[in-house]
């Protein structure tokens, strides 16, 4: 939803809008000279002891905008600063209504380490990847948006730029600034990221507003789904320069990129994908990332989830964090990682005290990297891991039919999924929320069953262990609350059945299980 005032006067202008939903104030200014650099502007809202500071932005063909998402209901009023005389000075008062339907605003975290909607309502991050679908033909983006309307996601990580690399090498069929690019001719290698200044053809000062418009449609259509958007802001994965812009132009971008998508209440910042791959790539240096990241926290006064993304070599990283962001930094919400020691999970919550969210754990996939060439078992494994130990994960898929394919990916372009490990997730998902397990703390850590995942609910009446690839024909569960006994469902997680077990469980008795892999139970508390 949307309320604009069109080329208001200096009087005083009524209208309503939801709580959490885009106000949006459209002016008419001046076309000439480059407006996205030489014209300023910004609104003060104001509602009872409240005052915001909103910058606003360039859309084009003589029309500014400036986009609010009020959290509070009731009368707002604003009034536009500008060094044209034309968008200065101009002013008016709206109203804002309580949420309705589904809208509970924007996620945001909840008891440290979860996540919940703005209005309290239970929320778990189950996410894909498809980083690029947005720039894809528009027949692979409906493909896309009907796969994801099918399934159970409710994340995706998507990039704003374009993306060139490995099955990656189609041009878009527009860019996000004034400029052009030549179609490569050549399978990718990685010098094409190793792009010179001299050979760079797009103006940084002048961003292309129809580009932008599209992503923004896109990202409506995602939240009409009722999936949020993880943002990418910057990647590597570029031949056209979007990466190596610079100090100002940077600013210049997120500047822009947050003034158009802040009020956009399903939107989260992923500041980047692999940012010291950018280092070693020589595009954006390691020292600069606090400056950026604190760059679109102060832009955005809707204060959207934010992260950043590392890199992950096993031969080069192997089992240390070494190349981490500092997650601990104040303008950070949760972790953003590349890694799959899904064991350490409740190490990370416990020591960084904010959500984990394995946002690359390796993809279901075939083709010839490491990153991408999972079984589906092992990732829905992984997210089994991630979730019942109160930690989140992101899927991908990397199926190809043939080398070099043109058929589309999942993980770059969206379109179709051809794996087996989405179903689980789905079924996981739905698992989830069936029985309030959206917010668990890990137990069971520091026992003799560390092999397990475990997670409860925080008033211990919930309870779900994950065996994953254990087998073991007889069990205890000592990390179980004392006093307390639970019926139980046993689970196949591959199979996707549950059925009643035929044991009480607490936490002295022993019991046998079936010995498959892939098994959990489900533990409710009896009165």
């Amino acid at each position: 939803m949307s309320n604009r005032l069109l080329k208001p006067t200096g009087g005083h202008n009524m209208t309503t809008t939801e709580q959490w939903q885009t106000f949006e104030l459209i002016l008419s200014g001046p076309s000439t000279g480059n407006p996205f650099t030489e014209t300023t502007l910004f609104a003060i809202f104001e509602n009872a002891n409240k005052k915001i500071k909103i910058r606003g932005f360039y859309d084009g063909e003589g029309v500014y905008k400036v986009r609010f998402m009020p959290n509070r209901i009731g009368e707002w009023h604003y009034v536009t600063q500008s060094n044209v005389t034309a968008l200065d000075k101009t002013e008016g008062d709206f109203t804002v209504s309580a949420a309705t339907a589904d809208n509970h605003g924007p996620v945001v975290v909840s008891n440290r380490t979860s996540f919940a909607y703005a209005d309290g309502t239970p929320y778990a991050p189950v996410g894909t990847t498809a980083y690029a679908w947005a720039v894809q033909d528009e027949a692979t983006q409906q493909q896309t948006l009907n796969t994801l309307r099918a399934n159970n996601f409710n994340k995706i990580r998507m990039t704003v730029f374009p993306k060139y690399y490995d099955y990656n090498t189609k041009e878009p069929q527009q860019y996000p600034y004034v400029g052009d690019m030549p179609q490569s001719t050549h399978p990718f290698t990685n010098d094409d990221w190793a792009v010179k200044q001299e050979d760079i053809r797009f103006d940084f000062s002048r961003f292309n507003p129809q580009y932008f418009q599209h992503l923004e449609q896109r990202i409506k259509d995602l939240d009409a789904l009722g999936i949020q958007a993880d943002l990418i802001l910057f990647h590597p994965y570029d031949h056209w320069g979007f990466a190596r812009m610079g100090k100002h132009f940077n600013h210049l971008y997120l500047q822009y990129i947050v003034a158009r998508l802040a009020s956009f209440k399903n939107v989260w910042w992923s500041l980047a994908n692999e940012y010291d791959l950018m280092d070693i790539a020589g595009q954006i240096h390691l020292g600069e990332w606090d400056d950026l990241c604190q760059t679109v926290s102060l832009e955005d006064p809707s204060d959207h989830l934010l992260s950043i993304h590392n890199f992950y070599d096993l031969p080069r990283h192997g089992f240390t964090t070494n190349n981490w962001y500092d997650y601990s930094k104040p303008w950070i919400t949760h972790l953003s990682i590349q890694n799959f020691s899904m064991y350490r999970s409740a190490e990370w919550q416990h020591g960084y005290q904010k959500p984990v969210i394995f946002d690359e754990c390796r993809y279901e996939g075939n083709i010839e990297m490491g990153w991408g060439d999972l079984s589906a078992e092992e990732e829905a494994d992984n997210f089994w891991k991630a979730m019942c130990h109160g930690a989140y994960a992101s899927h991908g898929e990397t199926l190809i039919d043939k080398p070099h394919t043109a058929r589309p990916i999942w993980w770059a372009h969206g379109g179709k999924l051809y794996g087996e490990s989405y179903k689980r997730i789905n079924y996981l998902a739905q698992l989830i929320t069936d029985n309030g397990l959206t917010d668990l703390k890990p137990i069971g850590i520091q026992t003799a069953n560390w092999e397990l995942y475990a997670g409860a609910t925080r008033d211990d009446n919930n309870v779900i262990v994950y065996f994953g690839t254990s087998q073991p024909r007889f069990e205890r569960l000592p990390f179980l609350p004392d006093g307390k006994k639970y019926s139980a469902q046993l689970i196949n997680t591959w199979d996707m059945t549950k059925q009643a077990f035929k044991n009480d469980i607490d936490s002295d008795t022993w019991f046998e299980m079936p010995q498959h892999k892939y098994q959990a139970l489900l533990l409710t508390a009896k009165e």
